[in-house]
């Protein structure tokens, strides 16, 4: 990349060959170590769901910006995440993209699952969710908690969920927690720690605007991030990295698919699973 271009409302820097000068890291990182910190972003959306920028093309702003994995966790699918893991290895990116799929079960809560095979279904019982990430290796991730949003799930909604199922982490650095929800956050994490796993830093980006909010850990590989997450030793932070606002074109294009065309494709997916469980 010989300039500085933009993709949607976000400008893409040249590629520093200084992985110190990654502007997906913190401003003041915390000791790594000899390597430095592997830096991942876990929750992400593209034009497979309500997003407004093409997988191809996350995979080119999370390389600008130095990233070692980038997970990218469409709206009930993992179509986008496919796309993008295939582009990745054809241009030889450096990036290396994990599938998820931001999952909504049946109380609207919302479940981040990595490093899946084949997408879970969608509206079933929060554990019914769970199980099914994990019958196929995945992790699950408790999204963007305590927001009082239909897509949020609540404290009292997430206790009774802990006294059937284990998560492996949740989000601690989300761009959309309010102060509120933060302290909410904390204080669960006193009592449940344990239970909900790592503390997960993600951007939940809609925009491209990637690496607001990342998830450090040891190594660079997406393995490495699995085992880093599996022993609860990453570090939920945010990053350098500076977005412009979206404009008010990107707003309405994110709403038309969030409000249009995403409640189209749940009822096909919706439909798919019904006949599945005919047959």
């Amino acid at each position: 990349m010989k300039r500085d271009q933009t993709i949607g409302d976000t400008l893409i820097p040249r590629m520093s060959t200084n992985r110190l000068a990654r502007p997906c890291l913190p401003i003041d990182p915390p000791p790594s170590g000899l390597h430095g910190w592997g830096v991942a972003e876990l929750h992400c959306h593209s034009t497979a769901s309500d997003g407004t920028i093409a997988p191809e093309a996350l995979v080119t702003i999370a390389d600008s910006l130095g990233l070692d994995v980038l997970a990218i966790t469409d709206h009930d699918t993992i179509d986008g995440a496919l796309r993008a893991r295939n582009h990745a290895r054809i241009i030889g990116a450096n990036v290396e993209v994990v599938i998820g799929m931001e999952i909504t079960t049946r109380r609207q809560d919302h479940v981040v699952g990595l490093f899946l095979d084949h997408a879970p279904n969608i509206f079933r019982p929060i554990t019914e969710t769970v199980d099914a990430i994990h019958a196929q290796r995945g992790l699950a991730i408790v999204a963007h908690p305590f927001l009082g949003l239909p897509s949020s799930i609540s404290t009292s909604r997430l206790q009774n969920a802990l006294k059937r199922c284990q998560f492996d982490g949740i989000e601690t650095e989300n761009p959309y927690l309010r102060r509120s929800a933060r302290k909410r956050i904390d204080g669960f994490l006193e009592e449940h720690g344990a239970l909900v796993g790592a503390q997960i830093g993600a951007s939940d980006s809609h925009f491209g605007d990637l690496a607001r909010a990342v998830t450090l850990f040891e190594g660079h590989t997406a393995i490495d991030l699995r085992r880093s997450i599996e022993s609860q030793s990453v570090i939920a932070t945010t990053s350098r990295v500076r977005h412009a606002r979206p404009s008010l074109q990107s707003h309405l294009h994110n709403q038309y698919r969030s409000l249009i065309r995403m409640p189209i494709i749940r009822a096909a997916i919706l439909w798919r699973q019904r006949n599945r469980r005919s047959e």
